[in-house]
């Protein structure tokens, strides 16, 4: 089995568990002791980051009042806009009802 086979099958593995693990937690006090054990400050950073550059691509702002708005590159930002184009709508579910 070559290295990217290998890969493959251990990034489904790894991403089950982790979706087992968020649908574990019931409460948002519990969710948000989870996210603090799980990331840390910097990675909690980038992810609320990401999250509200989606919102924001979804309230109709442009890239460059995004960019204006939150310090991350143009390439941050046109890719969270190519997940929400392309993507399995992952983001449009958690940002539908914030936008």
């Amino acid at each position: 089995m070559n290295n990217n086979n290998m890969d493959k099958i251990n990034l489904n593995k790894d991403q089950k568990l982790v979706v087992d693990s968020f649908y574990k937690v019931k409460t948002k006090k519990d969710l948000n002791n989870f996210i603090e054990d799980l990331f840390s400050p910097e990675e909690t950073l980038d992810l609320a980051q990401r999250l509200k550059i989606a919102r924001l691509i979804f309230e109709g702002k442009t890239y460059e009042e995004i960019a204006a708005e939150i310090p991350v590159s143009s390439s941050t930002i046109s890719k969270i806009g190519q997940v929400i184009k392309f993507g399995k709508g992952g983001l449009v579910i958690a940002c539908k009802n914030t936008a």
